[in-house]
């Protein structure tokens, strides 16, 4: 196996974030370096212990002209509700397929968005992710990896030290 030294898609501020999280996934690896110098800090939202917010976060971005995709990443266990709050907010979305995403935006359990890449993520409770699976940094590097344009994370409980800004 070849270890990735130099990323493409992934903008450089989106990029460092990602490699504060390997460092811990995978401390023998080093990060890769963006060639995009551009993009935006990754934008971190607290929220109370209710996801009401994302609806708001979601529609948002769908306003901007430049979001495209948008995929929702979450622990197995929030997929449910979150689902459940995107129907009550009317907002179409789809699910992870074998073609990539069926709609706009795509509600993804973080075990299936390796391979996926799309304009913009919003993860929602790392420490979630992290807890619930089984190579859990791991799965939240994968997760911080898939945007080209923005990431935007949504927490109620505290980040991981990594993630810290």
């Amino acid at each position: 196996m070849r270890e990735l030294t130099i990323g493409y898609r992934i903008p450089a501020p989106l990029m460092e974030l990602a490699a504060k999280v390997l460092s811990e996934a995978a401390p023998e690896l080093k990060p890769p370096t963006s060639v995009r110098s551009d993009g935006e800090a990754p934008i971190f939202i607290e929220v109370d212990d209710s996801f009401a917010p994302l609806s708001g976060v979601i529609t948002e971005e769908l306003k901007k002209t430049d979001s495209g995709n948008l995929a929702v990443v979450a622990a197995n266990s929030q997929v449910e509700e979150i689902e459940e709050l995107l129907n009550r907010a009317e907002i179409v979305f789809g699910r992870p397929n074998r073609r990539g995403l069926d709609e706009q935006v795509a509600v993804v359990p973080v075990g299936l968005v390796k391979g996926l890449e799309v304009d913009v993520v919003i993860v929602v409770e790392p420490k979630r992710i992290i807890e619930e699976q089984i190579q859990g940094m791991r799965a939240l590097y994968v997760a911080l990896t898939r945007a080209t344009k923005r990431v935007i994370v949504i927490h109620s409980e505290e980040l991981p030290e990594n993630m810290e800004t």
